[in-house]
């Protein structure tokens, strides 16, 4: 099945031959220039060339904000809403034409949740044709590629523009413009071009509104689009994402061909949802290949960026390997959309899968569970399919001490270690032999990753490389500084001997807070309910490459504590967190299952290994109402 703008390539190219052509007959007064307005703005009930065919409208000089040409615009509202028509006589007999105008809102205009756009239905020769909706305020007008239409079989045609807006300000219209020929099509391209909407701008920040052709790669097929480089937008890859509402509801296309025909292609991409714009819930959108839609999305309030997610269709190339891929928001009320980055197009057949992440986990003792919770690791990282994972169990150097002394872990075959046992209350009873710290040691100053999980940050105070890879443990308050994050997430040093010593209350599901910036966060949202946790209060040590990932209140002090951490240890990077606990007698415990704890832990592992994090979270991830609870992986 083809897009319906293939049908008219013959035409376009023919135009394209030799530029536009012009056409002789042209829309009268099509700049409102005719009629002389008394003072800066002026109600009129007559427009010359025109027929105000309902209400009334408004004559608006440069004195209260610049034409788009020449010296007057059109308000499509005087006191109540207006309409105007006229007859275009003199055009080729059934011929393809495009009606172009610039158009803009006005920021006077009074708005309310049901009338945020200004909105006006676009009708020629009796057909509605299009509904412009759109806030960008004068004098930034809106462009773009204009409306088709063919002129009637006597060679004339009606344009009429119809106010739909309520009050004495509507949409403003200047510049109109009769084109031969159809629209132009959509780019055409050998492979999916920018697909990250990466391109140069005049300014480096904020959220420039494009139209037209002004997207490298695509044609924006109505409206405008932001592109949005805000770090608080999160963006999942490179500099730019795109939201597909600028400042009504957009939509942008290209053509792709070489496709192979008869093979399976993947089209995929990430999405979230404009921070702002609550007015309308859910924001919607939808995906075509040619003429078809694949794909209808609707992202909520409690979806919005930072928080991406992973959106896939697969689809058979057709025939002639080419297919025409478009995105439009469906978000008709509002100034914002859906937003979109690493939009791509892959055969099936060569998307590799990658390698698995090779992981040991060292175990051996704990005041937890320490051997169901190996086994719950082991199954919850293979279960990803990410991961290869190998356990190397410390024997117990009282009842085995020839096999304690004799214990020798590999940790330069592994780029990552999770490191879980806890001699708390036990440091005489429960150490590694020298050799195994001395190892330990030159793993992680060397490059190695260590996740330090859970009760891990509770180890081992005696050993000082270890309390410099913590940088914050549990320890008594005369041990060193605590850190609490301020409302501006900055941190807060409380000196050695001050406050309390390190302790938690009772488990909770505590709302998780990550401060924007570290990569293994790409893609997550800003705050999320994490289940059955605890907020570690008052841990001790240095702030030394000490950063700060993510805090959560505790409810005994109120203060803002640590949930991750990461420290630099020479070359070595270490991920410190409260996730996961395995108490006795518990059997699958709901933080063992928290969707937050298992795609944290996947994104710490990659991270610590130095392979790419994965910029996005999967539909389940909690977000900041509710936690979201796994299945038991059972045997």
């Amino acid at each position: 099945m083809k897009n319906i703008f293939h049908k008219r390539l013959a035409i376009i190219a023919s135009i394209l031959c030799c530029n536009v052509l012009m056409v002789k007959a042209q829309i009268k007064n099509a700049s409102f220039e005719k009629d002389r307005v008394t003072g800066e703005r002026q109600v009129v009930n007559k427009l010359k060339g025109w027929t105000i065919s309902s209400g009334n409208v408004e004559l608006i000089t440069s004195k209260v904000f610049s034409a788009a040409e020449g010296n007057q615009v059109l308000d499509l509202n005087g006191n109540q809403a207006g309409s105007i028509k006229q007859t275009i006589k003199g055009l080729e007999k059934s011929a393809d034409y495009t009606l172009k105008f610039e158009y803009a809102d006005q920021k006077g205009r009074q708005r309310d949740d049901q009338t945020l756009l200004a909105t006006a239905k676009v009708i020629i020769n009796g057909t509605t044709v299009a509904t412009v909706r759109n806030l960008s305020p004068a004098p930034n007008y809106i462009g773009g590629i204009g409306f088709g239409f063919k002129a009637t079989s006597k060679g004339t045609a009606t344009i009429e523009f119809v106010s739909t807006t309520k009050g004495d300000m509507g949409l403003v219209l200047d510049n109109l413009k009769i084109e031969m020929g159809s629209p132009i099509t959509p780019p055409v391209n050998d492979h999916l071009v920018n697909g990250g909407f990466e391109m140069k701008v005049d300014s480096d920040s904020g959220n420039p509104h494009i139209y037209g052709e002004q997207l490298p790669g695509w044609l924006i097929m109505q409206e405008n689009i932001d592109l949005i480089a805000i770090d608080r937008f999160g963006s999942p890859s490179g500099k730019w994402v795109i939201d597909l509402g600028g400042h009504g509801p957009g939509g942008i296309a290209q053509t792709v061909t070489g496709l192979t025909a008869g093979a399976k292609y993947r089209l995929s991409a990430l999405y979230s949802r404009h921070q702002s714009w609550d007015q309308q819930d859910p924001l919607t959108g939808e995906i075509f290949i040619d003429d078809e839609m694949v794909l209808s999305l609707n992202r909520d309030k409690l979806t919005k960026a930072p928080r991406w997610e992973k959106i896939s269709h697969d689809f058979i190339a057709p025939p002639d390997g080419e297919i025409t891929l478009s995105f439009y928001s469906t978000a008709l009320k509002v100034g914002g959309g859906i937003l979109y980055d690493d939009i791509k197009i892959e055969k099936v057949s060569e998307i590799a899968e990658p390698k698995k992440i090779p992981v040991l986990i060292i175990d051996g003792f704990s005041n937890h569970n320490w051997k169901l919770n190996t086994q719950y690791l082991q199954k919850i990282l293979e279960a990803t399919g990410k991961f290869k994972v190998s356990v190397s169990t410390c024997p117990n150097q009282n009842t085995n001490k020839f096999d304690w002394e004799s214990w020798n872990p590999d940790f330069n075959s592994y780029p990552v270690v999770i490191q879980t046992c806890n001699n708390i209350f036990k440091e005489d009873s429960l150490q590694w032999p020298k050799h195994v710290k001395q190892a330990f040691e030159e793993y992680v100053s060397e490059g190695g990753g260590v996740y330090m999980y859970h009760g891990a940050t509770n180890a081992f105070k005696g050993w000082p490389a270890y309390n410099k890879m913590l940088a914050l443990g549990w320890r008594n308050k005369d041990f060193g500084v605590a850190v609490t994050i301020n409302e501006k997430e900055e941190l807060e040093i409380i000196p050695k001997g001050e406050g309390e010593n390190t302790g938690h209350g009772a488990r909770t599901d505590a709302l998780v807070t990550r401060i924007v910036g570290h990569p293994l966060h790409i893609g997550m949202p800003k705050s999320w309910i994490a289940a059955d946790v605890e907020i570690y209060r008052y841990g001790r040590g240095t702030t030394d490459n000490l950063e700060v990932l993510s805090y959560a209140k505790d409810p005994k002090t109120q203060l803002n504590f640590p949930m991750e951490w990461t420290v630099n240890f020479g070359k070595g990077k270490v991920y410190c967190s409260t996730y996961g606990h395995l108490w006795k007698n518990q059997i699958w415990p709901p933080n063992m299952r928290c969707a937050a704890f298992q795609q944290s832990i996947v994104r710490a592992l990659q991270w610590l290994s130095g392979n790419a994090v994965e910029n996005y979270v999967e539909p389940d991830f909690p977000t900041s109402e509710s936690t979201v609870l796994r299945a038991a992986i059972l045997d």
